[in-house]
């Protein structure tokens, strides 16, 4: 199976998660690194010194402290039991504004385990060595999967976004070695199933962002079967398609598949040809998509190039089917032309 460049797989991160934005203000020096981890790594020390330069989030935290005087919220019982009032002190209960908010010590924990890896590269160990140094207020925090779902992100914050999904990235993808002392990075980009769901984010995104002749959805819509029980038509389950193009008078299916081998082999009589069940599947689609103003509708298997680089087209009636693959390994400005390329009218035709 081909190797997708790391460059290529922060592109592909920056399209799923609809952060193209804020990517392009991370991505100096990723050239230099081969590994997802050194990757990763460099974007957190980009992203965050450019956080340094905006200024850090701050958000009010509320605190509670013995403090000379009264500040916010008098605490009565606590300053009387430890006897406040005879040394002009109070228990106070208030609201500080601070830079240790969940975001930061999100980051500021992140970069902590980047540098319990082995395999980060040297320069960028002193790199994120003197990051981790700059959070000088922020508290580190013991990461937990539930943390990042807990981060707002709002106007205030937005650049924010980018850079917790980087650490959620990092987060779910080491675990600690047999010392407990030291992370080991586990290369998701080898996992076929978080391939497969990035590559059609990735495509969902891509087409949403950088073509506006068609309208880009993900719906979902019933079998046409119906029961005269209608406890049993509860039963029947949804048809979810992975992307839907359209416009005034044509809607184009497509589904994205992310296998180490495209095509099914027999080796016993030395035959190859694609996956029935894929088949199956966008058939079916095509067959049943609501289609009231009865468009012409194309359905479109998309892969991406594991060693068998396809692009052929198929008619049953007034109907198209395409099996197209795409190479990851190129630069990317020819996978962009390919992908835009593809949706054009004159390039899905029989040959």
């Amino acid at each position: 199976m081909k190797q997708v460049p790391v460059k290529n797989i922060y592109y592909l991160l920056s399209y799923a998660w609809d952060k193209l934005d804020e990517a392009e203000l991370t991505n100096a020096g990723i050239d230099d690194f081969e590994e997802v981890a050194n990757l990763l790594g460099k974007v957190l020390a980009n992203g965050c010194s450019y956080l340094f330069k905006r200024g850090l989030y701050r958000n009010y935290r509320q605190k509670e402290e013995e403090i000379p005087g009264i500040r916010g919220k008098l605490l009565i019982d606590e300053s009387i039991n430890s006897l406040s009032f005879q040394n002009k002190k109070a228990w106070c209960q208030y609201d500080e504004l601070s830079y240790n908010v969940l975001p930061n010590r999100i980051l500021k924990s992140t970069v902590r385990r980047l540098l319990q890896m082995d395999e980060l590269d040297k320069g960028l160990h002193q790199e994120l060595v003197e990051i981790y140094y700059r959070f000088t207020d922020v508290e580190e925090v013991r990461l937990q999967g539930n943390h990042f779902t807990q981060v707002q992100i709002h106007r205030n914050n937005a650049f924010y976004g980018f850079l917790i999904q980087i650490c959620q990235l990092i987060f779910e993808s080491s675990a600690l070695d047999e010392s407990g002392q030291n992370y080991q990075f586990r290369d998701f980009t080898r996992d076929h199933q978080k391939l497969a769901r990035l590559f059609e984010a990735f495509v969902f995104n891509f087409y949403k962002r950088e073509q506006n002749r068609y309208t880009v959805k993900s719906p979902s819509f019933p079998w046409p079967f119906i029961s005269d029980n209608e406890e049993h038509n509860d039963l029947m389950p949804s048809m979810y398609t992975d992307i839907v193009l359209e416009e005034d008078d044509r809607i184009i299916v497509i589904d994205t598949k992310f296998y180490s081998k495209t095509m099914a082999r027999r080796e016993d009589i030395g035959s190859i040809s694609f996956k029935s069940p894929n088949m199956y599947q966008i058939f079916a689609y095509m067959q049943h998509i609501p289609n009231p103003e009865n468009k012409e509708v194309e359905g479109m298997l998309l892969y991406p190039d594991v060693g068998d680089s396809i692009h052929a087209n198929y008619r049953w009636e007034d109907q198209i089917l395409t099996f197209k693959t795409v190479d990851l390994d190129k630069e990317w400005k020819n996978i962009e032309k390919e992908l835009v390329d593809l949706i054009e009218r004159s390039k899905l035709k029989v040959v």
